[in-house]
Order: structure tokens, then sequence, then C-alpha cells
């Protein structure tokens, strides 16, 4: 028997017929899309209404290009656009508190897409269900309240005086040293302290503050790839570690990456196993004692939580100080400014900050307030459900629009933090404006709105406070036409302002290819 005879080939008829079944399909999907979908009504690009690939080539080929691309959306189409078949994108500030509502009565869900973005499906960040996200975050609220927040102040404090004595030593060498480097590996003992009780290696103590499980993150993320091909990403994370070792060409980053997340999966089962769980030790002590159900507490899922946390509490917070770095740096008028300000609350530069008083100082919160609008630490859509109620947008031109229930709609925080109609000279880094106008606060979208805003607020803005506060009361900008400097230095080494900027959309900010991040030279 031949081969042809077991298998026989589909005859040119069966063909066409297949391809005419696929043509009939597509074209009855494209039509309903465009004219008969829920959404048909809003504006928007054809091919963005007719397929998410529209979204999938910006982000997968062009690398994180579609919030640039929404952006223009809006410019010419207005302030409510159709981003993708299922998916409303709206640049207004006054619905924000409609579509990011605080009310218990008004439920607000994540769309589906969170789960294969962040491939962390038991993480709170992922949770699409209102009821499971709130039981979730229940557990959590208390542990970053500013309260509880407040008493992390040792922590914050040891690992400033860790990253100073760091400084101290890459002084010595003389070379140019990643400001983003030493800010990522800052920001990740603090909430590893805090999540696990100090367990773990401590990656200011490491000689490259454990680059590699960060630059796995940075240039060739994979976030995007979750979204819109999903099935390959999933099964790459599947795979054994060392046959994607094997696979990859960045062979060290990606081994680094794996054994970070697989020590924070040791890290749950020593807490698991151990024989008392004490009272308010940490984060994960305190959801091993909760009372939710056994489910809830399985390494897996606590495990999505873990990476969530550690990567969201680390990551954004050392964009944004480098951010303020930059400026502080580049602008030699405003550092003296808040040199003038912290001298008034730490005469001694060697003082360690006091987190009470921080909250008092109108500059230095002003300078955190204009750098976290300018440059987010979470650049994504905020896309929500609203599942029981239509939502109503007033355009500005009298229209308006209903939006159907359990349609995802969104807004992103690098787009809505520069809206002309709240902010003069938007690109620009203003920090008096939030001196000028306090209200803007009130629109302030870097941590996202209502009841699933960012849980770790509080310790983000502590942790911005006590870092800046403590590295420039001791450090000046250098002065290359001065002879003696009269204390320790810092100066930017070709580092421009589109090294710190948002090149794209990673989640997290995305530089642009080739850049270094900001880069000091540190004298004392």
């Amino acid at each position: 028997m031949t081969l042809t005879n077991s298998f026989p080939w589909p005859t040119a008829f069966q063909l066409q017929l297949v391809l005419a079944s696929l043509l009939i399909y597509v074209s009855v999907v494209a039509v309903y899309r465009l004219y008969f979908h829920p959404l048909a009504k809003f504006p928007g690009p054809k091919l963005a209404a007719l397929t998410t690939w529209y979204n999938g080539y910006h982000d997968l080929v062009r690398g994180g290009q579609y919030v640039w691309v929404i952006e223009e959306m809006h410019k010419k189409y207005g302030p409510i656009v159709r981003t993708r078949p299922d998916t409303l994108h709206v640049n207004d500030p006054s619905f924000i508190d409609k579509l990011y509502s605080q009310s218990p009565k008004q439920r607000r869900e994540r769309y589906r897409t969170i789960i294969q973005t962040l491939q962390a499906p038991g993480s709170i960040l992922a949770s699409v269900d209102h009821d499971l996200h709130r039981r979730r975050r229940a557990v959590l609220n208390p542990y970053f309240s500013q309260q509880n927040v407040r008493r992390l102040e040792p922590v914050i404090n040891e690992t400033l005086a860790s990253l100073l004595h760091r400084m101290d030593g890459w002084a010595r060498e003389g070379a140019p040293v990643s400001m983003n480097r030493a800010f990522r590996a800052a920001t990740s003992d603090i909430i590893q302290a805090y999540a696990f009780g100090g367990a773990g290696r401590k990656y200011l103590d490491m000689e490259d503050c454990n680059a590699g499980f960060f630059d796995v993150l940075t240039p060739q993320r994979v976030c995007h790839l979750g979204t819109h091909v999903y099935w390959l990403a999933k099964f790459m994370a599947n795979l054994n570690p060392a046959i994607m070792t094997y696979l990859l060409p960045r062979i060290g980053i990606f081994a680094t990456f794996m054994q970070g997340g697989q020590d924070l999966f040791d890290q749950i089962e020593e807490i698991r196993n151990a024989k008392d769980l004490p009272e308010g030790r940490t984060i994960f002590h305190e959801i091993m004692r909760s009372d939710i159900p056994e489910s809830e507490k399985e390494t897996k899922r606590l495990g999505d939580e873990a990476m969530i946390i550690m990567i969201a509490g680390s990551e954004t917070t050392a964009s944004t100080l480098a951010a303020i770095m930059y400026h502080l740096l580049a602008d030699k008028q405003m550092l003296a400014r808040l040199k003038d300000e912290l001298e008034s609350v730490m005469p001694d530069p060697n003082e360690l900050p006091v987190a009470s008083r921080l909250d008092n100082l109108p500059f230095l919160n002003s300078l955190i307030q204009e750098t976290i609008r300018l440059y987010p630490g979470a650049t994504h859509r905020q896309d929500r459900v609203a599942p029981d109620e239509d939502l109503v947008y007033e355009h500005p031109d009298g229209r308006t629009f209903v939006i159907p229930a359990g349609s995802a709609v969104g807004m992103t925080a690098p787009i809505i933090n520069r809206h002309p109609d709240l902010y003069e000279r938007p690109d620009d880094f203003l920090p008096d404006r939030y001196l000028e106008n306090p209200k803007l606060l009130r629109y302030q979208f870097a941590f996202s709105k209502g009841a699933r805003q960012c849980i770790g607020m509080n310790l983000a803005y502590q942790e911005l406070q006590t870092l800046i506060v403590g590295l420039f009361r001791r450090y000046d900008v250098y002065d290359a036409a001065k002879k003696e400097q009269g204390g320790p230095t810092l100066e930017l080494f070709q580092t421009g302002r589109e090294d710190i900027a948002m090149h794209a959309d990673y989640i997290t900010p995305g530089q642009w290819e080739g850049s270094q991040g900001l880069r000091v030279r540190i004298r004392q």
C-alpha cells in the first residue's frame, strides 16, 4: 500500500470548497465587526475594527508602538476611539471617575487579555473578576496602607545606606555607572524584604546588582507575545529552563531570570512549611495566616503574586528614580532649589531621612508628581469592563455615546497625563505646575484610578521621597568650572532626555534600542 493510498490528497474541488468556506467566514466576520458589532458606531480606523492583528503588528513587529498609534487616532478621530474589534480607548479627563469608579456598587473588571499579557493568572493584577479581585486585595490592603508602610522606614533607610555605600565604591573605581541597575537593585531589595522578610539574596550586594534578572525584562520583553500569540507564550513558559537556555541566545540572562523566579517559589514554600506564622511579619506570612480558601494559598498562585509584586515594586519605581535624577542633574537651578528645601529638615547631610517630615516638602513632592506624570512607571492601557451597566460618554461636541455593558474601555497614562486641556506645555518638565494648581493631583493617572488603583502607591511614594532626599542631601552636581567641588558629586555621562523617556510600551517603559539608560560619573 502506497502513502498516497493511505492518506489520499484532497481533490481540487475539496480545496476550493475549503477556501470558499474560509473566505465566506472571514467575510461574515468582517461585515459583522464593521457594521453590526455593538461597537461599530464608534470612530476609529477600519483595520483596528477588523482585526486584533492591527494592534499586534504595532506591538509585536514594531515593538510596543501601539500606544503612540492610539495617540494619533485621538488626534484624528476625537476623544473616544475603537482600537480593537472589542475595545475602546478614551482620552478625556472628565471620564476618569466614571470609568474607574470607586463605588462598590459599580463593578469594574479587568479585560481578559490581561491574563495573557502578564502570564501570571494567579496575581491580583490579572484577576479579571471583580469579586475575586476584591477578596484577594482585601488580604493585602492593610500591608500597603500608609501606616504600615511607615513601619518599613528602617528597611528603606538601610537600603539607602547600602546604595550610598555601593556608590562610594563605584566612585573609587572611576567608571561610569548605570543608575537604572542600581535603582532596580535598591527597589527590589526593599520589596523583597517587605514580601518575604529579608530572605534571599540582596541585589545591592551582588557585583552587577543582579543585572541579568532585569535585563531579560528590558530589551526583549515578551508581554505582547502573550497578548497576541498566547499559545506560544504559554508553551515557552512551560518549557524546561535548560531548553529555554539553549534556545535563547541570551543564555546567561534567561537562566538568571528563571532562577530568580524559582527563588520566589522556594521562599513561599519556606514560609508555608514554617512551624509558626507570626502575625504581621511579611506580606506572604499574612497571606498564609489569612482565612482565604486554601486554593488561594497554593504555591503556583502565590508564585504569580510574588513575581508581579517583585517586578511592579521594583521596575516602575526604579524608572521614576532615574527620571528624577536625570532632571536634577541636567538643571542645576532645580537641584539647588531642592537642596535648599532639604537642608531645612536635614541640616546634617549624613543624617538618614525621617519619612514623616518628607510629606511636608512642597518642591520635593511636586518633583515627584511631575516625574510620574511625564514618566509613568506603568505604561500599558488600563482596560476596564463594566459588566452590569452601560456607560454613557458625553462627547465635547454634544454627541452621546452609549458603551454597551461588557465592553472593554481603557485609558493610558502616557496619553492622559499629557492631555493639553489639563497641562500647559504638556511635554515639558515643569514641577511648579503642581504648586500653582494643586487640583491637578486629582487627574494624576500614573497609578491608575478606582478600586484597582496600584496597591503599592504608598510604598512607591515613600521610596521615592527617601531615596531622592538621601542621595541629593549628600551629592551635588559636578561643576567642571570649579577646581574644588566641596563634596561628593554626580555628573551625567553620555545621557540625554531620550535615554530616560518612554519610547515603547512594554507594560513598563521601554527605552529606544541602543540606549544605556541613565549613566553617571560619581566623584568623592
